[in-house]
């Protein structure tokens, strides 16, 4: 029962470090890490902006349909005169 008793403690403790570790990497994304979103027109060969805010990194791609054409865009970061890097879902 001692060497039970040995083994159960440092377990326990490991266990307790690996899911505070999980907790604090899987950080969400606040508002504030939030950027606008744009989508590149190519009737018009411009960035247009969608109202809709996306993540700067992340694993899925932040896509957009447009209402009036039922076109879907992959939406980009604007650097002030055109589309650049992809954004991603926060």
């Amino acid at each position: 029962m001692k060497k039970f008793k040995q083994f159960i403690l440092p377990a326990v403790i490991v266990l307790i470090g690996a899911g505070a570790a999980f907790a604090t990497n899987a950080a969400k994304v606040s508002d504030s890490d939030l950027v606008d979103a744009y989508y590149y027109d190519n009737t018009t060969s411009h960035c247009l902006e969608t109202g809709i805010k996306c993540a700067t990194s992340g694993l899925t791609l932040c896509t957009w349909t447009n209402p009036s054409t039922g076109i879907n865009y992959v939406l980009q970061e604007s650097d002030g005169t055109s589309c650049g890097s992809f954004l991603y879902e926060p």
